[in-house]
């Protein structure tokens, strides 16, 4: 949003002063236009403190205070008849402040209730990303709708209006729109590994071979799309840390996947052929035991043991890369958040 700087004499005026229609153009100009600059902080307060990344829930306390804010004005704005019969400015600003309160009363309330199940699949955690994205997009189309209707206004009542740099609001409000839409591709690279990668250690879990090859066959895939996704974004002004962070993450899945995993699922099969021999054998009287019964059952556990000193070391390695690499991004992405996002 362009501030624009009317070169009268105006009086700043704040929350609730008007019991009456303001006398002048210039001051009726400037109380709607301090008044919505008070909410946009308000707003901007609790939208960078979920950029940085504060849970919608716990935040939900200070979205109530916005909504309450915005419910405030529009009473207010109610009360201001138009100026000398034109109704444009006040109406336009009273839309404006209509739909502020539906995004923040509604679209930010669903966005509350979207983060609760958002990390249950890649899905869920896509269209909560996007819902958010959606309400900003709302929020921005919404606010352009003003400008032409100030100057219009301006211009009726002899107003000069000059065009002026953006205020310190704006930029904030601006950056943390750049910053989200860069961060939020990264994000969505990293979480579709990670739950890929989740969806492999429960089909270990519950032994399930063909889950585990179906799983692995899906997170090797990933991690290569992945990979070359990244080769195509660059760095955030000169900040790679987040992009480089992902990259090892992904790297990480890649060699779980193709070099790690496959120890582990041939200790399964050996498992599972053991658990079969060792049923059979034990289910034999020993004295009807011949020393070929034996013999292959000694075979049977050499290489069942040896799988597993296998399966171990590459599961031990797996863990510490999962560990580093995990952390790593949770690390990059708070640390980025810290030094893009302006707090309120």
């Amino acid at each position: 949003m362009i501030r624009y700087v009317a070169l009268i004499c105006c009086v700043v005026v704040s929350q609730g002063v008007f019991a009456q229609t303001p006398d002048s153009p210039g001051e009726y100009m400037e109380y709607f236009t301090s008044r919505s600059t008070q909410l946009s902080e308000k707003y901007m307060s609790y939208v960078s403190e979920l950029a940085h990344g504060n849970r919608a829930r716990k935040m939900e306390k200070r979205r109530l205070e916005v909504v309450a804010a915005i419910r405030q004005a529009l009473t207010d704005a109610s009360r201001i008849k138009p100026y000398k019969g034109d109704a444009s400015l006040r109406d336009a600003y009273k839309n404006y402040w209509d739909i502020l309160f539906k995004v923040f009363n509604e679209d930010y309330h669903k966005i509350v209730d979207m983060e609760e199940i958002a990390e249950q699949s890649y899905d869920k955690m896509e269209a909560y990303l996007l819902a958010q994205d959606k309400a900003g997009e709302v929020l921005e189309n919404a606010n352009r709708q003003i400008q032409p209707v100030y100057k219009s206004f301006a211009l009726r009542n002899n107003i000069t209006l000059v065009d002026g740099d953006d205020t310190k609001l704006d930029k904030k409000m601006q950056q943390v729109a750049r910053v989200n839409t860069y961060h939020r591709p990264l994000y969505l690279i990293f979480f579709k590994n990670f739950k890929q990668e989740a969806y492999l250690t429960e089909a270990f879990n519950q032994k399930d071979l063909n889950g585990v090859e179906q799983n692995r066959e899906a997170l090797a895939r990933f991690a290569n799309e992945g990979l070359k996704q990244l080769d195509t974004i660059r760095s955030f002004n000169g900040d790679g840390s987040l992009l480089n962070a992902c990259h090892k993450y992904l790297e990480h899945c890649k060699d779980e996947a193709e070099n790690l995993v496959p120890a582990q699922s041939a200790f399964l099969v050996k498992q599972t052929e053991f658990d079969k021999i060792r049923k059979t054998f034990d289910a034999k009287p020993a004295a009807k035991r011949t020393q070929a019964d034996i013999d292959a059952y000694n075979k049977a556990v050499n290489e069942v043991n040896e799988a597993l000193k296998s399966s171990n070391k590459s599961l031990e390695k797996m863990n510490a890369q999962r560990t580093k690499t995990f952390q790593g991004w949770n690390n990059a992405s708070k640390s980025f958040m810290e030094r893009h996002i302006p707090r309120s």
